[in-house]
């Protein structure tokens, strides 16, 4: 039992130290797009932080596995470069009782991985799609500077001369032209950007709008206290915003309720990928514990089996993905993704039911 609980702690730890370190990389090559939000377009840095942190459901799919895969091949290694598998070969112990701690880790895996894949995944990726959407309709909004004439759309054009706060503002002067047969000035003391509302306004205070029509010698005049103006013409109350396929459920996907048959093909693949994906939790770590149990004094060739079971495991996943693909096409070919998952599970236990095959260490 003692054993069985060293085992699976040593690769819990490595499973989260490989999946942050995973995570990082994935983190940095999205980076670049996320600063834009920060810098150009005027999010916060807890925008930036947010929107990092609700991707990570949807990269687990991917990192998860990979890092369960890493984490039992260094924890077994070490434990075969130790002798201790061997050690305990010699008193009786097969590769499948040793194994009970791995195998527990990657049920507790696959389990996690469905949990993400039917409840934390559209959840989390709704709240990003829907930050993202906000943040762009406003982004050209929140970078408004002082002393500098700012096309928000086109035809609608923003002066401050002075910024009080990061959305206030004094000396405000607006030029609106997006309705071709008017033209709108504004001329306010203060004002400040309310973002609150499904479409961005920015409010007046104590100033003078003023609207000349095509047609017109002289512009109607108008002071008041009090004003808002939108700042997004595109905007159509009522019409939603169409969903990803990571947002739906898996009820949803497989339902396939869309007038438009590849639609309806793309979501009953991607129904299925997330019923299959989170197999690949208990595969990976049966594949890593294959290719490391199967030999024994591989001191020679350890890493040659780390690569082979890194090589397999990327194989694996890449089969996953072009087998979805082939499903949007033939939706008849659903269960490939399911014995592109399976199968490994199957072969690797297949594997480790076979006595190790013994070689000698290099230099022996």
């Amino acid at each position: 039992m003692l054993l069985y609980r060293y085992i699976s702690k040593q690769i819990l730890i490595w499973i989260v130290i490989s999946t942050a370190a995973l995570i990082g990389i994935v983190w940095l090559s999205q980076t670049l797009r996320l600063i834009e939000l920060l810098v150009n377009k005027g999010a916060d840095f807890t925008d930036f932080v947010l929107l990092s942190i609700l991707t990570i459901p949807l990269w687990l799919i991917v990192i998860l596995p990979t890092a369960a895969l890493i984490a039992t091949m260094l924890v077994l290694n070490k434990l075969q470069q130790d002798r201790e598998i061997t050690a305990l070969s010699s008193i009786g112990m097969s590769n499948l009782v040793i194994m009970r701690g791995p195998l527990a880790v990657g049920l507790a895996m696959t389990i996690f991985l469905y949990v993400n894949s039917a409840l934390i995944l559209p959840l989390t990726f709704s709240g990003y799609k829907s930050m993202m959407s906000n943040l762009r309709t406003a982004a050209p909004i929140v970078v408004l500077q002082q002393g500098v004439f700012t096309d928000i759309t086109d035809g609608l054009t923003v002066f401050i001369k002075e910024k009080k706060g990061r959305y206030q503002f004094n000396n405000i002067f607006v030029s609106d032209r997006r309705n071709p047969e008017k033209t709108v000035e504004v001329v306010a003391d203060s004002g400040y950007l309310d973002l609150v509302n499904p479409t961005p306004q920015l409010v007046f205070f104590r100033g003078t709008r003023s609207e000349l029509t095509d047609g017109d010698t002289k512009a109607a005049m108008l002071n008041f206290k009090r004003y808002a103006l939108d700042l997004t013409s595109d905007f159509k109350p009522g019409v939603a915003r169409a969903l990803d396929y990571n947002e739906m459920g898996i009820q949803t996907l497989l339902m396939g309720r869309n007038k438009n048959p590849k639609y309806i093909r793309e979501m009953w693949a991607e129904g299925h990928f997330r019923l299959a994906s989170p197999l690949l939790g208990l595969a990976m770590v049966i594949i890593g514990a294959a290719a490391i149990l199967s030999r024994q004094y591989v001191r020679a060739s350890s890493w040659r089996m780390l690569a082979l079971g890194g090589f397999t495991a990327i194989v694996i996943q890449i089969a996953l993905i072009i087998t979805r693909s082939l499903t949007i096409e033939y939706p008849g070919l659903y269960l490939g993704q399911y014995a592109v998952a399976v199968f490994p599970i199957l072969a690797g236990l297949w594997t480790l039911r076979q006595p190790s095959r013994i070689y000698k260490v290099a230099g022996s």
